[in-house]
Order: structure tokens, then sequence, then C-alpha cells
């Protein structure tokens, strides 16, 4: 817990600045809009807008990325987060074998919950063979911007040219900063159709 801070004749409690903070944007990504997050916190709008704007760090669509195997997977990890990636998956050749090793069931439901997660998406960028690239295109019919790393089955680590992807995300970013998904897109639309069906799945 945070120590109170004194202003004036004000006891402030950070905690509770945060903990309304965190509520906000936590409405906010649940979809909705700034004027009713604002009525459920009992703020102004345009404070909801301030914050958004003081706590921005890319504006455009959501952008995921995607590598295996490869032996820099902290390099293009550390190079999402300097793009400010919405979502970043990459393993070795040996961390997918020890997935491979687990249950079958739990593999696949992971699996389809990252599937399902990345039809929100508007870019996809994916490291991988020339067939799961292909694969990846089929199953999540978006965006997907694939940069092969061999041909398929790759049986061992892959070093990625990171000043290559450099570029790639630097376009990629620069191409969607105005790119904004409505809500009743058919993306969006896609993504809940999606998300319906594995949910029903899952509880069979």
């Amino acid at each position: 817990m945070r120590d109170m801070i004194r202003i004036g004749k004000k006891l402030v409690s950070p905690d509770k600045l945060y903990a309304l903070i965190d509520e906000l944007l936590q409405t906010r990504s649940r979809g909705a809009t700034q004027a009713e997050a604002a009525r459920s916190v009992g703020v102004s709008r345009s404070f909801v807008s301030n914050l958004e704007s003081l706590g921005e760090v890319r504006h455009g669509a959501r952008v995921a990325l995607i590598a295996f195997p490869v032996s820099n997977g902290e390099e293009l990890r550390a190079l999402a987060e300097e793009f400010s990636l919405d979502f970043v998956l990459t393993f070795s050749q040996d961390e997918r074998a020890r997935a491979e090793q687990g249950q079958t069931g739990v593999m696949l439901n992971q699996m389809l919950d990252t599937l399902v997660e990345l039809t929100d998406y508007s870019v996809v960028v994916v490291l991988a063979s020339d067939w799961r690239i292909q694969t990846v295109k089929r199953i999540l019919d978006a965006d997907v911007i694939g940069i092969e790393l061999g041909t398929s089955p790759i049986t061992s680590d892959v070093a990625v040219d990171t000043g290559h992807l450099r570029s790639v995300l630097s376009g990629v970013v620069d191409s969607t900063r105005d790119l904004r998904p409505a809500a009743g897109s058919s993306e969006h639309q896609r993504g809940r159709r999606v998300r319906k069906a594995w949910e029903q799945l899952k509880r069979q």
C-alpha cells in the first residue's frame, strides 16, 4: 500500500486513484464509450479522454507477432515491446517440443484460445515455415504478413534478422496508424462468432 500524499488540506490516496484508473481502462477495453466509462465511476468524459491521451503509446489497429522456431526470441520480444505490439508469441524448437509432449487436450485448448484471440487483430505478422504461414492465413482469414524461416518441416532454431523485422514492423505500424476497426465491422463480428463457437465447444 502506497503512502498517502497531502496536498494542502487534502489527503490523497494513490491506491484509490490507481484503482479508479484501472477500472476506467478495463471498462473502455470491454467496448464502453468514454461517456459510459466516465459515468460508471462518476467522472467527466473529458477526464477519460485526457487520461487515454496521456497513457497512449501507439495509435492504430491491433498488431500481433508470432515466431517459431527461433533462437533469438528474447530479441524479438524486445522489438515487439519497442513497437508496442498488442500480442507476441515466440518459442524455440525445444520449447515447442516440450509443449507437444504435454497433454494433447491442454495443448489443443491453448492453441485454439490463441487463434480465437487473434481473430480480433487487424494484422498478424508470422515468422515460420512456408507451410505454417499458409495454414495461419487459411485459419485466420485476416491480413497475415508471412516471413518464411525455411521450408517445412523446420527441425532447428532459426536466427531472425531483426533489422529486416524492424523494417517490416515499422511499415505495418505506420500503415495501420489510423486504422481502427468499428465495433460492427466484419472483423469484430467474425471474432465474436469464433469465440462463441469455441466457448460452446469447451463446454461439451
